[in-house]
């Protein structure tokens, strides 16, 4: 009390915060879906360039290393870039953990903007992503992965291949909420696809 009355703290009604936020995530999911359907049939060239740009950006940031800007280039050219870039980067040593820490966050913003909490969305969406850099990639999130084709196995050592798959791992976990990639095969070490499983087991993030 103070000066004869009484002054009344509110109780932040939690509950109904989250009884707010659930229809609206769930709209801004339905809405991710339908763009997904869209681009999955379809994506516009620019489109990929940016999902590359953002990942150089990353890298970049990662490796301490100054950007190049590739977004304006053809999907090809832009990823050719982005794999002479990422040698460059790794060639005075690794920083996997940071790696995995920065993707982790990227993949949390896409969570968050898309509002994808089902594995079966997220697993399509990862899939689709990594097919716009000419990876294809088949299995399920969380669980067995397998990759039949990748444009950076042409050019990487097993050693690039070893660090830039932190950049994998960090962007699946943030976007399920935890976890890591484990490969037991990779085309960079002589072997036929890529073989990896994602598991929540022992989370990094």
């Amino acid at each position: 009390m103070r000066g004869g009355f009484h002054i009344r703290k509110e109780v932040p009604n939690h509950k109904g915060r989250k009884d707010v936020a659930r229809p609206k995530l769930a709209l801004r999911a339905g809405l991710a879906r339908a763009v997904l359907r869209r681009l999955e049939l379809h994506t516009p060239a620019l489109l990929i360039g940016v999902q590359i740009q953002i990942l150089l950006n990353l890298t970049a940031r990662v490796f301490h290393t100054p950007k190049i800007t590739v977004w304006r280039l053809t999907p090809g050219e832009a990823l050719g870039l982005y794999v002479e870039f990422t040698r460059r980067c790794m060639a005075h040593g690794g920083e996997a953990d940071r790696l995995y820490r920065e993707a982790f966050q990227l993949g949390a913003r896409l969570r968050r903007i898309t509002g994808f909490t089902d594995s079966a969305d997220i697993e399509r969406l990862v899939f689709y992503l990594y097919r716009n850099l000419r990876i294809e990639m088949g299995g399920h999130l969380p669980g067995e992965i397998l990759v039949g084709a990748c444009f950076f196995s042409e050019s990487y050592t097993p050693a690039h291949c070893a660090i830039m798959s932190h950049l994998d791992s960090g962007v699946m976990a943030g976007l399920l909420g935890g976890g890591a990639l484990i490969f037991t095969e990779r085309m960079t070490e002589g072997g036929k696809h890529c073989a990896a499983c994602f598991t929540r087991e022992g989370e990094r993030g």
